[in-house]
């Protein structure tokens, strides 16, 4: 015969566990804010202060992305230590990524396409602008996509003008 769980107990097990949980909770921030006052009391004292020093300095290096590698692998898998030979294996791997050829597909030689390219119309010059983020380098003209941006419909219109003139001119000249 199959017993049956005596589920009356239940809540006040639920009760006793919350209860225990909020003194644990209570003894831990009360021994962490002692901890925290004894440490204050010792940075206010000389010593501490060059603690202070310490730790923003090593917090510091912590944050930069350069670290000092002190072992790395040779050709063979065997592990270097050694500052000079750490050095000298680095030396050799960018020679050997650097200078060694590697084998290239030989292209034909084709005629320059020059068949008909279709002309700018003023919707992609419409379109080119708001897709562009604001704030970053500008182009060969040197004007900010904002200042495009902010011309509106008279910018779109001298743009795509200007367009025009210069495929007009590639365009003659071949």
């Amino acid at each position: 015969m199959k017993k049956k769980w005596d589920l009356s107990g239940r809540d006040e097990d639920k009760r006793e566990y919350r209860e225990a949980n909020k003194e644990s909770t209570k003894a831990v921030a009360i021994a962490k804010a002692k901890e925290l006052e004894e440490v204050y009391k010792e940075l206010e004292t000389p010593e501490g202060e060059k603690k202070i020093y310490r730790i923003a300095k090593a917090r510091d290096l912590a944050s930069k992305d350069l670290t000092h590698i002190r072992q790395v692998k040779n050709c063979d898998g065997l592990v270097l230590r050694d500052e000079n030979a750490v050095k000298t294996r680095w030396r050799e791997y960018f020679n050997t990524l650097l200078n060694e050829e590697n084998p290239r597909e030989a292209v034909e030689e084709r005629e320059p396409n020059q068949g008909i390219v279709r002309e700018i119309e003023r919707s992609d010059v419409k379109l080119a602008p708001s897709s562009m983020k604001n704030g970053k380098a500008t182009g060969p003209d040197g004007i900010p996509i904002e200042a495009w941006k902010s011309l509106g419909e008279d910018g779109v219109d001298l743009l795509w003008r200007m367009l025009k003139r210069v495929f007009e001119e590639a365009t003659r000249m071949q």
